[in-house]
């Protein structure tokens, strides 16, 4: 692993979720990459019986190399007495700050990129912080999308989380979903939405898969019915076909599961070089 340095780093309005970003102390860039790589990190500080590097999705865009952006989520697991032990790899980052080291391996991989497809329409599902890997794909096309006003691959994102205020990158993709001509379209996903003062009414709500299970005709298995607004639920659905579509899905295991499952049972190839459904599995 080489040594890198934390340059910034920003709590949402739920402390217990991060954006940061890190910088080679040379002030090289970072080996190249494509939207929806990830890298793997590590602190010095870890628990000595655990010291292995952590994987993180990259946010930022593959033409921006001098820093690499992270989305991160505290891990809080339960002891056998009851309390909370913080994450291996996020506990430490909890307790540093800009400008501390931070090691990574400096060979960017992984598999779950746009170029495993082909089809047009890119309808991508994300709970919580597996967001990341779609906000670098939005930045790659927008900067390609100023470069010649032309869309490379259109895409659809539902992002997932209990409450409003853990929607990381909310404001980004609204400003980018507002461009008519960039065809994304930006899907907010409530699970938990009467405990919830931030809860909008054009936003979807219930479980991410049973909102995807909603659009496909499916019953749901959770126990908030699932809503989309009905422009948004048509939209979607449209974008969403074993004929034009791909589907790529990070976040939850139970989420991709899930929505792996009915998709096969809609038509869509999921194994093989063929497959129309792409998913993240390294949580």
């Amino acid at each position: 692993m080489e040594s890198a340095r934390l340059a910034s780093w920003e709590l949402l309005d739920d402390p217990d979720i991060a954006i940061f970003t890190i910088e080679r102390p040379d002030g090289e860039p970072f080996a190249e990459f494509e939207a929806g790589q990830y890298v793997q990190l590590a602190f010095w500080d870890q628990p000595a019986d655990d010291p292995r590097p952590r994987q993180f999705s990259i946010a930022s865009a593959s033409r921006e190399r001098t820093s690499l952006e992270f989305y991160v989520i505290l891990v809080r697991d339960a002891d056998e007495d009851g309390s909370n032990r913080q994450g291996v790899f996020t506990g430490a980052l909890w307790r540093h700050a800009p400008g501390d080291e931070v090691l990574y391996m400096p060979r960017p991989a992984g598999r779950f990129v746009p170029s495993r497809t082909t089809q047009r329409d890119l309808v991508c599902a994300a709970t919580g912080t597996g967001l990341a890997p779609f906000v670098s794909m939005g930045r790659d096309f927008w900067h390609e999308y100023q470069q010649d006003g032309a869309v490379p691959r259109r895409l659809t994102v539902l992002h997932g989380v209990s409450y409003a205020s853990q929607l990381g990158y909310r404001a980004e993709l609204e400003a980018l979903a507002d461009d008519a001509g960039f065809e994304l379209i930006y899907v907010p996903v409530v699970s938990r939405p009467e405990q919830d003062p931030g809860y909008e009414d054009h936003m979807g709500r219930g479980r991410l898969n049973d909102v995807l299970r909603m659009v496909c005709g499916e019953p749901p298995i959770g126990r908030v019915p699932p809503y989309l607004p009905a422009e948004v639920h048509d939209a979607v659905r449209e974008r969403l076909s074993v004929a034009g579509s791909a589907a790529y899905l990070c976040g939850n295991p139970g989420m991709i599961s899930d929505v792996k499952e009915i998709l096969a049972g809609k038509g869509f190839p999921t194994t093989g070089r063929e497959s129309q459904v792409i998913t993240e599995d390294y949580w």
